[in-house]
């Protein structure tokens, strides 16, 4: 009976039977079990795992993209906004030479002496009664120049100057005459001006009606910037952007 034992053969390089090898112990996830199904399942797994895996980095790889394109895109706007032209102001004497070329500054900021003018010439014209309708018309105009349509002023003026026949100018040019005398124009805040007056009212005839009333008024006013909105007009009427926010007045006894 032992004559027909046979050693088991190896193959070349390979450990014998029973060698023990040192190799590194396959991962939990790659062992092969003997259970088919469980085999099945890992290897579904991992298939789903690396769909999941680089669809990830497909999302992540298109919303970096994505964000690129959006800064592109508003860079590019922001350069287009950008003026392109730049203005040259020319000075010409009478007979038409250039004396000085410079380009054109954006303006500064209405200086104090401009804005004490603009609160006194804004009261005047305000008080302004005249028989002249082409001047009334003339200084409602100026005045409207320096109010904005969501101030408290606007709805003041308009009821100042499209009241009753005490208050408007337009009828009240039919018998008399309103003249103003500026006494002064002071700050109170950086914002409110203190004005006061002396005001003579005329008949038509120009004698006097009683004694010149004193008067005074406080105005605030604050300025505004030009913008690629502001019309040509605008800029003609009111072009430091000087605009009355509120007023008050009443008599001085």
């Amino acid at each position: 009976m032992m004559a027909g034992w046979r050693r088991p053969r190896t193959l070349a390089g390979a450990a014998p039977t029973g060698a023990v090898t040192a190799q590194s112990p396959a991962p939990a996830w790659a062992e092969v079990t003997d259970n088919p199904y469980l085999n099945a399942r890992r290897s579904w797994n991992d298939h789903v795992g690396a769909l999941v895996s680089s669809r990830q980095a497909w999302q992540l790889l298109g919303l970096m993209s994505l964000l690129i394109v959006l800064a592109a895109v508003g860079g590019l706007v922001y350069i287009g906004s950008q003026s392109k032209f730049v203005p040259y102001v020319v000075e010409v004497d009478k007979l038409g030479q250039p004396l000085a070329i410079a380009p054109a500054r954006r303006a500064d900021a209405a200086d104090v002496r401009v804005v004490h003018a603009g609160v006194a010439a804004f009261v005047a014209d305000l008080r302004l009664v005249t028989p002249d309708v082409a001047l009334q018309r003339k200084a409602v105009f100026r005045v409207y120049s320096m109010l904005s349509p969501g101030d408290a002023a606007t709805l003041k003026a308009n009821e100042w100057l499209n009241g009753s026949d005490e208050a408007s100018p337009f009828k009240r040019a039919a018998r008399e005459t309103v003249s103003t005398e500026m006494l002064s124009v002071l700050p109170q805040t950086p914002d409110t001006w203190q004005v006061d007056w002396m005001e003579t009212t005329r008949d038509r005839q120009g004698v006097v009606r009683g004694a010149p009333q004193r008067m005074r008024a406080l105005v605030t006013v604050y300025t505004v910037a030009a913008t690629p909105q502001t019309t040509e007009e605008q800029v003609r009427n009111n072009p430091l952007g000087i605009y009355v926010r509120d007023f008050s007045w009443s008599k001085q006894l």
